[in-house]
């Protein structure tokens, strides 16, 4: 029995939201007539998704979710219609994989076949399978080991990597996790780099990264880090950047030596402080540095300022459960979240204070009205288990007012899984919170996704739903932009 057989036989065999981890092989490009409700008038936009595609290539299976290739698709809103498309970013790993029908580089948590000799000193690939987002008139798709990708937005042809000018190389990293500057229209990025050896060993560095309006221009910073950390996501306020390093360590000795993973030599250390940088961005230099207790952090919400204090929101734990299940997604029981957290950053008396979301359950992907980034913004979105249904993966809604604490569950219904869901503001907003949040929603008991359009101020309320013909795998991060972009 070949890979994919088995992942089938898995899946069908294993609680009904494994099946949503299944491969998309075919590419799509049409209108979809099958809407429930009505699609509203003044939903004007692309709603682009990305996430592993494929969790085999032929009869073998990728050994972690990060090393499916990436898949984007692409929901364009006009008129009261939908328009759904989807292609793979064509990646020298995608390309490589698709020829020789087998697993030909390696991964976060995946080695080619052959033992030490055949990994030994081969880098990671990077699937441009985590983040999307559409900056300085390009749309591209981002990993945290590598360059961008950039894609023709009305085809979602694969164009080549993207080095933004040539200001930066392919040596460089960006994360999958820029978020674009209201006022000054700049993403701001970030990446982990290996910047030499030391007498203690390997030596890396943080690159923070100030990519211009234009897409052409980007102002860097280096900040020497003591280990090869734990770095997914950061906070942005108006003038700063904030990181917080995770108590998370990698052994780098194996993986170059070919004998483990990246992912198999992750550890947590329960006795190693998290380490806090603020980035100014007027000066790209290092304005403060602090220590928090030990934890994990994956996922920021928004963060802003308020007189000498940073405020900033993450998801903050104290457990590697929300790691131990990426690497065989197809037995997993539960999808683990992390609690929501405020970290209060005080420049003139660098104090710091953690302060919890006393009454708002566990959850991840959090999303806020982009409009308000780096700005007080009232409202939190993110995705977390229904009460009742807290096994298997992300089922429901969260909805939570960070100034009062007050928070609401919405249940995106039964035998229904989804991941982020993202808020996009409408024509005309009455309030921070007035406008829609879009969910892809997978609905296991038929094997199809839907895109779910709720009323952001009352989640309860769906105004409407695009109903596809076939699923979207599981993926991770999205973007929604008020452009369309259709031939």
């Amino acid at each position: 029995m070949n890979a994919e057989a088995k992942l089938i036989n898995v899946a069908q065999r294993n609680c009904d939201f494994h099946r949503g981890f299944l491969a998309l092989q075919e590419e799509h490009d049409g209108w979809v007539s099958n809407i429930r409700g009505t699609l509203p008038k003044d939903l004007t936009g692309t709603l682009f998704r990305n996430g592993p595609g494929a969790m085999n290539v032929g009869s073998e299976a990728y050994g972690h979710w990060f090393d499916g290739p990436g898949m984007i698709s692409a929901v364009t809103f006009i008129e009261g219609k939908a328009h759904f498309k989807n292609r793979y970013v064509r990646t020298p790993k995608y390309l490589n994989d698709l020829e020789q029908g087998c697993v030909s580089s390696r991964g976060f948590g995946t080695q080619i076949k052959g033992g030490w000799r055949k990994n030994i000193l081969k880098p990671l690939s990077n699937p441009a399978n985590t983040g999307v987002s559409w900056h300085g008139d390009k749309l591209c798709a981002f990993y945290e080991g590598g360059q961008p990708y950039q894609l023709n937005p009305e085809t979602l042809e694969t164009l080549g990597p993207e080095y933004y000018g040539n200001t930066l190389n392919s040596r460089s990293t960006i994360s999958a996790h820029g978020k674009i500057h209201p006022h000054t229209g700049n993403q701001v990025n970030f990446g982990v780099n290996l910047v030499g050896l030391g007498w203690r060993g390997i030596k890396c560095a943080l690159d923070v990264h100030d990519i211009s309006a234009n897409g052409n221009r980007v102002r860097s910073c280096r900040i020497p880090l003591d280990r090869f950390p734990f770095l997914h996501d950061f906070g942005l306020t108006e003038n700063y950047a904030i990181f917080v390093v995770s108590s998370i360590n990698f052994k780098l000795g194996g993986p170059l030596l070919g004998t483990a993973t990246l992912s198999g030599n992750l550890s947590y250390n329960d006795q190693q402080a998290m380490r806090g940088i603020v980035v100014d961005l007027r000066t790209m230099t290092v304005a403060q540095e602090f220590e928090l207790p030990p934890g994990i952090v994956v996922h920021f919400a928004n963060s802003f300022e308020t007189g000498n204090e940073l405020i900033t929101d993450f998801f903050h734990t104290q457990s590697t459960e929300g790691f131990a299940w990426l690497g065989d997604v197809f037995d997993v029981q539960t999808v683990a979240g992390a609690k929501l957290q405020r970290l209060r950053i005080n420049l003139k008396t660098a104090q710091t204070r953690l302060e919890a979301f006393a009454h708002a359950p566990d959850g991840e992907f959090p999303a806020w009205n982009t409009n308000h980034t780096g700005l007080n913004s009232e409202h939190c979105f993110y995705v977390g288990h229904a009460p009742g249904r807290e096994q298997g993966f992300f089922n429901s809604l969260v909805t939570l007012n960070t100034r009062t604490g007050a928070c609401t569950h919405t249940n995106v219904g039964d035998n229904r899984y989804t991941s982020e869901a993202l808020f996009t503001a409408k024509a005309r907003p009455k309030a921070q919170n007035d406008g829609y949040l879009l969910a892809v929603v997978y609905d296991a008991s038929t094997h199809r996704s839907e895109i779910q359009i709720r009323n952001a101020q009352n989640p309860e309320e769906e105004v409407a739903a695009v109903l596809l013909d076939h699923h979207i795998p599981f993926g991770f991060h999205g973007h929604f932009t008020g452009d369309t972009f259709l031939r």
